[in-house]
């Protein structure tokens, strides 16, 4: 048999250690080969039973008492995320709001505690969504918003730093070319023009990239 065979891709199917957790999933047409789990995933069977518990066992029996423990649960998920995805020890993970929200939130804070300085700077490869959100801040602020035009070649950046920068926002991994930016050394470039940076690692996936600043 060999490896072109249907029959050899059959039995390889067969002996797949994760071939049984499709069955945990609601799976509509089996004919469809789902490949955009990145965006949104396939729905659990459990989560449909765990919903409905929910809403009967603790919204419509607690109602407002649901607030005492439900608070915690950001910190409590957080913590087995955490511990399971990226071995991190309790308190050091939070479940929170969408992506979107959350970036909204952190650029606004570092603009805020930058007051006086009116300069934001983004990168033109950056995923179309951070680039939306800062267009939108800058307008509601009246800022100025620096676009770098590094969307062909080498998307690693110059920038153009002086004392009006009040936030530098990019990826840690370009998401289309799978540039990585040198976090520590654009940090501290940033850092020393006394500017602020938020990085996206959305797309940065389980590769090792994090080294504290002092």
């Amino acid at each position: 048999m060999r490896p072109t065979d249907r029959a050899y891709a059959e039995a390889l199917d067969a002996h797949d250690p994760l071939a049984g957790y499709r069955d945990l999933f609601h799976v509509a047409d089996p004919d469809l080969c789902y490949l955009d789990g990145n965006s949104l995933g396939r729905l659990p069977i459990a989560t449909t039973a765990a919903v409905q518990q929910l809403l009967a066992e603790e919204w419509g029996a607690e109602v407002v008492d649901g607030w005492s423990h439900w608070l915690d649960e950001a910190r409590t998920t957080g913590d087995l995320l955490g511990r399971a995805t990226l071995g991190a020890a309790p308190g050091q993970t939070l479940v929170q709001d969408t992506t979107s929200v959350n970036f909204y939130q952190l650029c606004v804070a570092a603009i805020n505690a930058r007051p006086g300085r009116r300069t934001i700077i983004i990168d033109a490869a950056n995923f179309p969504t951070d680039r939306y959100i800062l267009a939108g801040i800058a307008e509601s602020m009246d800022l100025d918003l620096v676009i770098l035009d590094n969307d062909s070649g080498d998307e690693r950046v110059t920038l153009p730093l002086n004392d009006d920068v009040a936030l530098v926002t990019l990826p840690v991994v370009q998401y289309r070319s799978g540039t990585r930016h040198d976090v520590r050394a654009v940090t501290q470039q940033v850092r020393d023009h006394g500017g602020l940076v938020v990085w996206d690692a959305s797309h940065a996936g389980a590769r090792p990239w994090y080294n504290p600043l002092p």
